[in-house]
């Protein structure tokens, strides 16, 4: 009995032994083509993205290989732009991986540089995100067509007059913890304006980045931060009806696009505002819609209204899109911690950004 026991204890043992060792060798065997794959992955679509792309001039309609060069290893603007448009799942089926992937850039510190506003491309888990303290300030909620963005991607401090929000008085005696400030459609009583202006003034000229909008002083033509404010006397279509007049290095419009503007509002320029441009103007009068300028060692910029018709596109996104240029706001380390992974690659290529190297950096898991 004690001879039994002992034999098929033996080759239960030896059993279990073979199935362990045969399982061991299959995961490793398993982990290394895994491995493989990722690497001939991430090398597939570093190559990918230093090409062109397909189409030469591919936009997000017709797109069938993603590049986001000139085929010369120089950054294009347009199609890194339209790169960050596409789907997340759309691209992956494009560079032809089932992997999970997240592309980004870094000078030559090796600090997180944004590209064109962007901090990073990839799977939306991923944290990229804005090294800048911000503001925003609306006064009713039928005007906060800049919150979602301000919140969601700058994470800023809110105020408002709505309940449960601290008001424009809070703000301006907070706007030096503040490196860009957006105030939307205040109207504010002149007494009010009166007593914030030089506060405000302060922050521009102290290299603050302001963005302004709507009728921001019920007063006529009073002065801030080197231009004077107005409300058009009329507020027909005709009167609201404005054209693209100068191109600008932030906002993509064209010149000759029509913007019908909900609410005309318009500044004209003052001995303090220097390099002011204006972008938009009123087809009546040719008074400033749109416009920025420099205020000492900060910059402005002015829009009548941010509820349009713009036929070009979305009014809104295009604003957006260049409060992140016209920011550059340096971006905070990637992290990896809030996904999971087994196997993970990188591959770092450099590219020619703004007439200066990167290196952009192409992260592959499972």
């Amino acid at each position: 009995m004690w001879f039994t026991d002992f034999v098929v204890g033996t080759l239960i043992f030896t059993f279990m032994l073979i199935i362990y060792y045969t399982y061991t060798v299959n995961i490793s065997k398993q982990d290394s083509l895994t491995a493989r794959d990722l690497l001939l992955d991430v090398e597939s679509v570093s190559s990918s993205l230093l090409l062109g792309g397909f189409p030469d001039n591919w936009n997000n309609g017709t797109v069938q290989s993603i590049g986001v060069t000139n085929s010369n290893q120089r950054l294009n603007r347009t199609k890194f732009l339209n790169f960050e448009e596409l789907p997340y799942n759309k691209t992956k089926k494009l560079f032809g991986t089932v992997y999970d992937y997240f592309v980004f850039f870094t000078d030559e510190d090796s600090n997180i540089t944004s590209v064109e506003g962007i901090c990073g491309i990839g799977d939306p888990e991923i944290n990229s995100s804005y090294d800048i303290r911000s503001a925003y300030y609306y006064d009713n909620p039928g005007d906060s067509f800049l919150k979602d963005f301000m919140v969601n991607s700058l994470d800023a401090d809110v105020y408002s007059e709505e309940s449960g929000y601290e008001d424009f008085d809070a703000l301006v005696d907070n706007i030096n913890n503040y490196g860009f400030v957006v105030i939307e459609h205040p109207m504010l009583q002149t007494s009010v304006f009166n007593d914030n202006k030089g506060e405000i003034e302060n922050f521009a000229a102290n290299g603050g980045l302001l963005m302004l909008s709507g009728e921001i002083v019920s007063a006529q033509g009073k002065e801030m931060v080197g231009v004077e404010f107005y409300k058009k006397s009329g507020q027909s279509e005709s009167n609201r009806n404005a054209t693209v007049v100068a191109e600008d290095e932030f906002l993509a419009f064209s010149v000759g696009e029509n913007i019908i503007f909900r609410q005309a509002y318009y500044v004209e320029n003052q001995a303090g505002a220097e390099n002011f441009t204006e972008i938009v103007e009123f087809n009546e009068d040719g008074k400033a819609a749109v416009a920025r300028w420099s205020y000492g060692n900060g910059g402005v910029f002015y829009f009548s209204d941010m509820d349009t018709d713009y036929f070009a596109g979305d009014f809104v996104d295009e604003v957006t899109d260049a409060i992140l240029e016209w920011g550059n706001f340096r971006c905070n380390p990637i992290t990896l911690g809030n996904i999971q992974y087994e196997n993970l690659v990188k591959i770092e290529r450099v590219v020619i950004y703004d007439s200066k190297p990167v290196k952009m950096v192409i992260y592959l898991w499972q």
